[in-house]
């Protein structure tokens, strides 16, 4: 080289500055193909774990690497460079081969804010034993509740309110109340009548259970749908889209009316208490030969209660790879036969709960003893039914004595005497004297013996002892219904001395002939 071609120093400070920059637009140009961002890996597992990542590339291929090891509840920091259209994923591996969720995060996410410290938790899935099932199954699981089985009878349209609980809460009057009801208007023609002769009440029953259900809606199916009607309604009040952990519980009262000891139902028309109410509902009737159906008069008798119904709930929704969950909050994963699934929180929701709401109310039906005003013929039916009763409790006798007869174990001993075929009508008396003094048999004790003969021997007995069983059986019975012919004995008695003439003041009807009815819970709402 020549001397004149030497370069100058205008020259090399020129080529140093195109150097410069030509490094600077290089450094500049690395961020939009490679980069390092900060990972805060925390192992929120109960045991140790080794974490792992794995880059999948723009191109196809793939890169694993073993990352570090977490001790439960241990986090550290660490710089990973990750390509331009490549993706990172973590996850952990404990002991027992059990393996994390994934968390994915991609080189145009990360890139957004290059100085944030992405939070990456290592979380093993908990084990889950049940398996989501069709809302089918769930409401057969409530149709055969003894409790939980009334959600299923509720017809609304807003079930997040449940509105047909709602409606009838403590809107009821005491137990025992007379209430004369036009059924035209549904509206009470009278002040209930509530004379404290007669409000006594007893809980006669408390049952209580519960249900708890993995629910998956997506596979409901169409079957029984009618019955899945509630579950279906309750799913889409609470916005649940996928699939949900359900937790029912449920507690029930059956309060009954219960005579005291100086009042029964059987002396209601002669309470005059109750006199001057009777008088002012007859007064209310203008053409009663008409107007029958129009009017009722009920005896309120018993209410069924929900102490206490409290639903919970929790929702779950699939966990896949390509996921980026909102780790940020606590969460919940679980295994289940559906795969990994995920929950927004750790702990189940009260969807719904309300304490004291009556279900169904029941009553006596005391109209028709209104309308009539207890003529002859009303008593005469009852003394007709009582009459056929009768009638039914001798020829059980009968027939138990026959019994009794074939089964005696000892005829040698006992002799019974037998009723004659020919008599159509056998009297009761010798059979009840019979009856009276007869006492139970007592059972023959097997022969424990070696001996050849105790083969023999316990044959026989247990033959003594098989027809000792059926004696004492048919006795039993015989004196318990020596005991129904009684009471019916003691009802004729007490029609006998009715005055048919006299209205409203008679007793009225024998043990039996009364019966509860179901009554709408509407009517007696407190105005």
């Amino acid at each position: 080289m020549k001397i004149s071609e030497m370069p100058t120093a205008n020259h090399k400070q020129i080529i140093t500055k195109l150097l410069f920059l030509f490094i600077c637009f290089c450094c500049l140009a690395l961020p939009g193909y490679a980069a390092n961002f900060k990972f805060k890996i925390k192992n929120t597992a109960k045991t140790n774990v080794a974490v792992f990542y794995r880059i999948n590339k723009k191109s196809g291929g793939f890169k694993l690497k073993a990352l570090l090891n977490l001790k439960p509840d241990e986090e550290k920091i660490k710089d990973i460079s990750v390509d331009k259209g490549d993706t990172i994923a973590f996850y952990g591996q404990d002991a027992e081969d059990e393996t994390s969720v994934m968390v994915k995060k991609d080189f145009t996410q990360l890139s957004q804010n290059k100085k944030t410290v992405y939070y990456i938790p290592i979380i093993i899935p908990e084990k889950q034993a049940s398996n989501f099932e069709s809302l089918e199954s769930l409401s057969v699981k409530l149709e055969h509740n003894k409790v939980l089985n009334f959600l299923l009878k509720m017809d609304s349209t807003s079930m997040s309110s449940l509105s047909m609980i709602e409606n009838n809460f403590q809107n009821v009057y005491p137990l025992g109340t007379f209430i004369f009801v036009d059924t035209k208007t549904n509206r009470l023609l009278l002040p209930p009548l509530e004379p404290s002769f007669w409000n006594n009440s007893e809980n006669y029953l408390t049952i209580q259970d519960s249900l708890y259900a993995m629910v998956d809606k997506d596979k409901r199916g169409m079957a029984n749908a009618q019955v899945a009607y509630f579950v279906a309604k309750m799913f889409d009040s609470l916005h649940v889209n996928n699939t949900a952990e359900l937790e029912f519980k449920g507690k029930l009262s059956l309060i009954r009316w219960k005579p005291t000891a100086s009042a029964d139902i059987y002396q209601i028309f002669n309470d005059k208490a109750v006199d001057d109410f009777l008088q002012n509902c007859y007064a209310q009737i203008d053409n009663p030969d008409v107007e029958y159906q129009r009017y009722r008069l009920y005896f309120l008798s018993s209410y069924e209660r929900i102490d206490d119904l409290e639903i919970y709930g929790r929702q779950y929704y699939n966990y896949g790879n390509e996921a980026d969950v909102g780790l940020s909050t606590p969460t919940q994963f679980i295994s289940t036969n559906l795969g990994v699934m995920y929950a927004k929180s750790k702990t189940l929701s009260n969807y719904y709960s309300i304490q004291g709401a009556v279900l169904r109310t029941k009553a006596y039906d005391l109209t028709s003893l209104l309308f009539n005003g207890f003529k002859n013929n009303v008593k005469n039916k009852i003394i007709a039914e009582t009459y056929a009763n009768q009638h039914k409790i001798t020829d059980a006798i009968v027939d138990e004595y026959k019994s009794l007869v074939a089964y005696n174990p000892d005829p040698v001993r006992l002799s019974l005497q037998a009723i004659d075929p020919k008599d159509a009508t056998p009297s009761l008396v010798p059979i009840e004297t019979t009856i009276n003094n007869l006492s139970p048999y007592g059972y023959m004790t097997p022969d424990t013996s070696k001996q050849a003969s105790a083969t023999a021997s316990n044959y026989k007995i247990d033959t003594y002892n098989n027809k000792v069983k059926f004696f004492n059986s048919h006795l039993k019975e015989i004196n318990t219904l020596f005991k129904q012919l009684d009471q019916t004995n003691i009802d004729l008695e007490k029609i006998s001395q009715t005055n048919p003439d006299k209205s409203f003041s008679s007793t009225v009807k024998s043990p039996g002939l009364l019966n509860e009815i179901e009554v709408n819970s509407q009517i007696v709402r407190k105005e």
